[in-house]
């Protein structure tokens, strides 16, 4: 692979298969809380972390994160759980926890004026990062290292969160506050993912655990709200941040969770040092490849449809998506969100599935 190597090239890492269950579907069968101790405490985080993974080894033999070394590890920020809320906490939004589902982040809806006046905060010593670095000397201290991070995010996702739904008004009126206000993310983002990183050695596990199958773990900026807007938008105010990050972070891809990353595929090929992109369910995969010929591409499933379909289809998914991307190189297959009342048989197939299709190739 061009840029980018898997950490083992045994069969199990061709084509590797990730899944992510939500909050709902830990807490209905195993009874986790996510209430903010499981965040921010260090013995919740072992806990927590160690329960998971063996409860996914009991029920599907699935040891995803440990290479059948079960102990307790220090697993700073969640290896189960996609929640990117701390950025948003440092510029002042509210968070709301719950014991089922993941955090709710309130957004500011802030004025042009409070945006004008908006600074990049000092991450180290604000709240919910102060609290988490205390979290983490503890778990260093104990173990001698760390493992995990904390999902970091994207600028547009961040910008709804600080301004709003007018953000997009912003950006059709040309207001300038559009660019500063995503000046002052990016530059947090970047100061807040180096510091994760220069701790645990990756930044992105959180957002999507494929990244954990490559070496060294891939830099993965969150652009779920770009499925909101044109290519032209894009391009126009969003792209030159992806190019930066891309420089900053190395090495670096893009999770687009939309139904539509074709309509995208242009700008995002402009990213030249992108070397992986989740490719959202329901995108066409064939077109995007046309745009992006070299790059990984992390092939997500519906879970939605998951949760309905029959094991079958679930097969005939996987084979369809394998073979609009042109064969298993350069691929992996991911589902997240799965939720509780999806069948077991469907979540096995879909790791039956890869491995057929990897003694095919």
């Amino acid at each position: 692979m061009d840029r980018l190597q898997y950490k083992s090239m045994k069969a199990d890492r061709l084509l590797p298969v990730e899944m992510v269950f939500t909050p709902k579907w830990w807490h209905k069968n195993l009874g986790i809380v996510f209430d903010r101790g499981f965040f921010f405490d260090a013995d919740r985080r072992v806990n927590d972390e160690l329960r998971m993974q063996k409860y996914l080894m009991e029920r599907f033999g699935i040891d995803e994160m440990s290479d059948g070394d079960l102990i307790e590890r220090p697993v700073a920020g969640p290896w189960h759980l996609t929640a990117g809320f701390i950025i948003p906490q440092l510029f002042g939004c509210e968070v709301r926890f719950h014991d089922s589902e993941p955090p709710d982040v309130i957004p500011l809806g802030l004025s042009d004026s409070e945006i004008m006046a908006l600074k990049k905060p000092d991450i180290l010593n604000t709240a919910p990062m102060d609290e988490i670095v205390c979290m983490m000397d503890e778990l260093e201290s104990r173990f001698g290292y760390l493992e995990g991070d904390f999902d970091w995010n994207g600028v547009l996702n961040h910008a709804l969160d600080i301004r709003g739904q007018q953000i997009f008004i912003d950006m059709f009126e040309e207001n300038p506050i559009t660019t500063h206000l995503f000046d002052v993310i990016y530059e947090t983002m970047v100061d807040f993912a180096k510091y994760v990183r220069s701790r645990t050695g990756s930044t992105s596990i959180s957002v999507n655990r494929q990244m954990r199958n490559f070496t060294p773990s891939v830099n993965l900026h969150s652009n779920c709200s770009v499925t909101m807007i044109s290519n032209e938008m894009y391009e126009k105010y969003l792209l030159e941040y992806d190019i930066r990050l891309s420089k900053e972070l190395s090495p670096y891809g893009v999770h687009h969770c939309g139904s539509n990353m074709e309509a995208v595929a242009p700008g995002y090929s402009k990213i030249e040092d992108a070397v992986l992109f989740d490719v959202g369910a329901g995108s066409d995969i064939r077109e995007c490849r046309k745009h992006l010929p070299d790059a990984f591409f992390n092939l997500r499933m519906d879970p939605v449809k998951l949760m309905t379909c029959t094991k079958e289809q679930v097969g005939e998914d996987i084979r369809s998506m394998v073979e609009a991307n042109g064969g298993t190189d350069k691929a992996g297959i991911c589902c997240i969100n799965v939720d509780y009342g999806t069948s077991d048989e469907n979540i096995i197939e879909i790791y039956n599935s890869a491995a057929q299709l990897r003694k095919e190739q």
